[in-house]
């Protein structure tokens, strides 16, 4: 059984049976609202843990007295907050509070994610070598067509996904990536295997947008929650571009320190 399985179990042991659920209705507000804000206040005072999972829907509809429809507008509102997620055929889960990541020169992933206990994993969906397009021939400076290396992964921490990547690099530079990488899943062993000992940000831009259905299956969201979309490109020491990458963080899932 792998590891992230037994952790799903763990957590679908960790099931809340809202036994000492007190919710009033009000008139002033939509019922969907009034049970969106009375959960994400569970969440916020801490007696809904990170991790936990909710009961069912037929059994916390009854406990709020609503239809499962009214039910699942609120849950899904907290799902596109980040707040909760779901997960197909397991069910609906507390998401964990935001981890740190120091965006800094030269650094492995895990070095610069302070991930406060969490165990991180990375899972590689893509790695092959392909032709340049001509986003990624203007982002890394070669001619459209040249060779270059895609990666694309997913980071987890204790089984939650939190971050999806891509990264182009230039395959003329980095001959031995698809070994190296093998070893330990690091792009930074890479290089330093291949002489570039040091790497400098050249750049690094940071927007919002919603997930799409790509991002949501990689990440298991709701299509359409908020998320964090970064592009970066790192450059070795004689200038050459070596690297560019683009992510999508759940808006909730990280804070960014510069």
């Amino acid at each position: 059984m792998s590891s992230t399985l037994s952790r799903q179990i763990e957590r679908a042991a960790d099931t809340l049976d809202f036994g000492d659920l007190v919710f009033r209705p009000r008139s002033d507000a939509p019922i969907w609202q009034q049970i969106h804000d009375y959960v994400l206040g569970l969440i916020e005072d801490g007696r809904l843990r990170p991790g936990s999972q909710l009961p069912g829907e037929i059994h916390l509809a009854e406990k709020f007295g609503v239809t499962r429809i009214t039910l699942r507008q609120a849950l899904l509102q907290l799902q596109q907050e980040g707040h909760l997620t779901s997960r197909k055929g397991v069910g609906v889960f507390v998401r964990s509070p935001p981890s740190a990541l120091s965006v800094r020169d030269g650094s492995r992933f895990f070095d610069s994610l302070r991930a406060d206990g969490k165990l991180v994993e990375t899972r590689t969906l893509v790695l092959a070598e392909e032709a340049a397009d001509a986003a990624a021939a203007a982002q890394l400076h070669l001619p459209v067509g040249a060779p270059v290396i895609r990666l694309r992964r997913v980071r987890a921490a204790d089984g939650q996904p939190i971050h999806a990547s891509t990264k182009i690099l230039p395959a003329r530079l980095l001959p031995d990536f698809a070994t190296v990488y093998a070893r330990r899943q690091s792009v930074t062993d890479v290089f330093v295997a291949h002489g570039i000992g040091k790497y400098r940000r050249i750049e690094t831009r940071i927007s919002g947008g919603f997930a799409t259905a790509e991002e949501a299956s990689q990440l298991e969201l709701t299509p359409s929650t908020p998320v964090f979309r970064t592009s970066a490109v790192n450059g070795d020491a004689a200038g050459n571009r070596i690297e560019w990458g683009t992510g999508c963080w759940l808006l909730t899932s990280v804070d960014f320190v510069f």
